[in-house]
């Protein structure tokens, strides 16, 4: 079985049917409090795959201090790295879910790495590809200098995350709760939502 056939068709046909069309930015947002806490799946870190987590509860880091739910994650960067969500604690955090075919993921990256390059220093910036091989996601990060990019094949992390259409944006604020969220094309106020994050 190929790794494609991995992601779920669920997921997949709810994200087909969101589509990804070459157009540009429709200004689209959403800040539903539905979406506020990610949802309560497992995670590849977890004791117990088949045990998921709550949401509601923090886990502890290694160090003893609370980690906030969005950032109890694993996960794997493109170059084959562990990544622990636990390191992005203590920063704001702009993750960025896209994927390699999508034209309007494209057209985002020099937004991205715009805001990379100018507040790369005060927030964590991670990209989240998915919906394609991990070959695929790797080529798409290629072409993105200055960011760090996990591959989800199997679209864990955005599930966890809520998310159900590419692209899209969550950004968390210091304490690790969700602030913003930008569906589909929705970036028109991306810059100035990082912005008020970091004050």
């Amino acid at each position: 079985m190929s790794r494609r056939s991995v992601i779920p068709a669920l997921f997949l046909g709810v994200v087909l049917l969101a589509g990804c069309a070459g157009g540009g930015d429709d200004g689209g947002t959403s800040e539903s409090p539905s979406q506020s806490t990610p949802q309560s799946t497992p995670t590849s870190g977890s004791s117990d795959p088949d045990s998921p987590k709550d949401p509601g509860r923090p886990s502890r880091g290694t160090s003893g201090e609370t980690l906030p739910a969005t950032l109890d994650f694993t996960g794997t960067t493109v170059s084959g790295e562990e990544f622990d969500g636990a390191s992005l604690a203590g920063r704001p955090t702009l993750l960025w879910f896209w994927a390699p075919w999508c034209p309007t993921c494209r057209g985002q990256i020099p937004q991205v790495q715009g805001i990379a390059a100018d507040q790369g220093g005060d927030l964590n910036v991670i990209g989240v590809g998915s919906l394609d091989s991990a070959e695929a996601i790797a080529e798409f990060a290629d072409d993105v200098d200055e960011i760090t990019h996990l591959e989800d094949v199997d679209g864990a992390l955005w599930k966890q995350f809520g998310v159900t259409e590419q692209s899209s944006f969550v950004l968390l604020d210091a304490d690790g709760a969700v602030v913003f969220e930008a569906g589909y094309g929705g970036t028109d106020e991306l810059d100035a939502r990082v912005e008020d994050v970091l004050r």
